[in-house]
This record gives C-alpha cells, structure tokens and sequence, in this order.
C-alpha cells in the first residue's frame, strides 16, 4: 500500500513539473489562444459588439460595481476601433456593463448616443440571445468584439442564434503570456474557457 502510495506522489509530481515546464517555457498558452481567436481580423463595420468580461464588487462605488481587468481592456480596444473605423453604433452587452464599461466608453470618445446596452445577459450565450432582438432593428456589418481566448465561444453563440458578425478579436491572453508572470494566468484562463466551449457543446448552444 506504501509503495503505490509513493508511486502517486511521484507520477503527481512528475506531471505536475511536466506541467511547469511546458506552461513557463513553451509557447503553448499565446498559441491555444490564437487557436481559439478565429479569424485574426481588424474588421470594420456598421455595428460594434462588445462583449462585457468580469466586474469586481466594490461597495465604495455607487453602483456597487468596478470594472474587471479583461472588460478593460475590451473598452479600450472598442473604443480605438471606434475612432479608426466607420461603425454608427456600439452594442455594449453584458449585466453591470451600463454602469461599468458604458463610463469609460464615453470617455474614451465614443459618442454616448450611439452607445446601445444589452443589460440582462450574465453568458455568452445570454450575450448573444439577448443581443439578437437588439440587433434586429439595426442594420449593417456587424463586428463582434471580445478577447482572443473567448472568440471561438463568442463567434459561435451569436451564429447559432442566426447572427452573422465579423470576428475581430484582440491579444489579450496573447500579451498576457509574453510575461512569465502572467502567463499563468493566461494558462487558467485558456483551460477554464476549453472547459466552457466543451459544456457549451453539450448544451447545444453552440
């Protein structure tokens, strides 16, 4: 019983370095990424879709809410592709991001009154079930906007809901990698967004 006890601890510690070791010293992380990322675009268009990420409770705010660090970065690039492109309209989705990212938005020069919200949607696939009515009354190119790891998810749940976009992903797992001291993080969140795509299959939502 000792020694097949000892055989695991070896054969966990084995994988666990092997893990180490591919994750710190082998691109595998900006590459799954890119994988996931679809059509590497700096797609223009009619209509902007950007996808909110996480918010942070932070009581001391008056909506109770701050911005999360991948949301972030989705309203600067959003708002770059805004001042670059020709887009009449920015759909902004996500719960909280009305009083979270919608702010910055405006700061960053995008015209509020062509900021559309869609307010409900906790998912991906929520992003796009409830985007779809919205969209609906616009016409256009739509482009859609979210990080490079979350693209492939993205792009499939508006096109299983009858929504044709444009992908136009940004590095943000890609970037995050080029340090060893994100690169973690960007691995979690890689693997976290495979399981996702996989219980997304299973649902049928995309």
């Amino acid at each position: 019983m000792l020694d097949r006890t000892l055989s695991l601890i070896r054969l966990a510690l084995t994988a666990a370095g092997a893990l180490l070791l591919v994750v710190t010293f082998t691109p595998v992380v900006p590459w799954t990424a890119l994988r996931l990322s679809s059509y590497w675009t700096d797609s223009d268009g009619d209509v902007l879709i950007v996808l909110g990420g996480s918010t942070i409770a932070y009581p001391g705010f008056p909506s109770g809410r701050i911005i999360g660090d991948s949301t972030y970065w989705r309203v600067l690039v959003a708002a770059d592709a805004w001042r670059t492109g020709h887009f009449r309209s920015l759909l902004l989705c996500g719960a909280d991001m009305a009083q979270t990212a919608k702010p910055l938005l405006i700061t960053y020069g995008v015209p509020e009154q062509a900021i559309l919200v869609e307010p409900r949607s906790t998912s991906t696939h929520e992003n796009a079930l409830f985007a779809k009515p919205i969209l609906a009354g616009l016409s256009g190119r739509f482009v859609l906007l979210t990080s490079d790891y979350h693209m492939f998810r993205a792009a499939h749940c508006f096109a299983h809901e009858g929504i044709r976009v444009a992908t136009r992903p940004f590095p943000d797992v890609i970037k995050r990698s080029d340090s060893l001291v994100f690169r973690w993080q960007g691995f979690w969140m890689v693997s976290i967004e495979i399981e996702k795509i996989a219980y997304y299959r299973i649902r049928g939502w995309i």
